[in-house]
């Protein structure tokens, strides 16, 4: 089923979203800077958290970017001490990403998205977030699918 919408109203649609995505991306870097992070490596080091020992590739799967991407931010978090590299204990080719005990420790210094963004709601009901991810889930799906009409 399509919906007509307001000429005006899409591009006020897409300036709001752009700007919350500024907005919310500078409030994670202000609050990453304290912990010597990038979003990225943020991004990385919680998904280890929530499962040691990945590979390479499904780290950047997760994080929606290249492996080749992936490579440089784990290498930057080598450097720092937070992760190594490993043999894979079931596939001889690959390697699995592991936390040290400094990003272990790291954990629990580091603020969660969750303690990050809290607030940043306040100002509606848990029905209306759950409706804004609900509308935004669906935003992203049609966008994934969506070729532009015309050709610059």
């Amino acid at each position: 089923m399509t919906h007509s919408i307001d000429a005006p109203t899409l591009p006020t649609v897409f300036h709001l979203v752009e700007g919350l995505n500024r907005k919310l991306t500078n409030l994670q870097r202000q609050t990453m800077q304290s912990a010597g992070l990038t979003p990225p490596q943020y991004a990385a080091l919680a998904q280890l958290w929530a499962k040691d020992g990945l590979q390479l590739k499904d780290l950047a799967a997760g994080n929606q970017c290249t492996p080749a991407t992936m490579t440089a931010i784990v290498d930057a978090l080598e450097r720092k001490d937070l992760v190594r590299r490993a043999p894979h204990p079931d596939d001889r080719r690959s390697l699995q990403v592991l936390l040290t005990p400094e990003g272990k420790r790291l954990q629990d210094t580091t603020p969660t998205l969750h303690e990050m963004f809290r607030g940043c709601c306040a100002g509606l009901s848990p029905d209306e977030t759950e409706e804004l991810a609900h509308l935004l889930t669906k935003l992203d799906t049609a966008l994934a699918g969506w070729e532009p009409a015309v050709q610059l």
